[in-house]
């Protein structure tokens, strides 16, 4: 019988008020490598994920931008 993994899977949100980008930190959920992280936010413009490391990243986003960014990461592998 094999056994199967403990599956962590961390969610956020973040307000921002008209920023380039936001750093997250999800050291809490004890990640041992870098994770893959999904990000959405409210409006018509683009985010994306740089600088992944198994407890922090960077959301950039393509303009400076106000509102709620959320964010869902779970582990590269299981």
């Amino acid at each position: 019988m094999s056994s199967i993994p403990f599956l962590t899977i961390f969610a956020g949100s973040e307000n921002v008020s008209n920023v380039a980008y936001v750093d997250i930190d999800y050291s809490a959920a004890t990640f041992t490598s870098p994770p893959i992280i999904n990000a959405s936010i409210e409006q018509n413009i683009e985010v994306h994920v740089s600088n992944v490391t198994s407890t922090t990243a960077r959301l950039n986003f393509s303009s400076n931008y106000t509102g709620k960014v959320s964010y869902l990461i779970r582990p590269a592998t299981i």
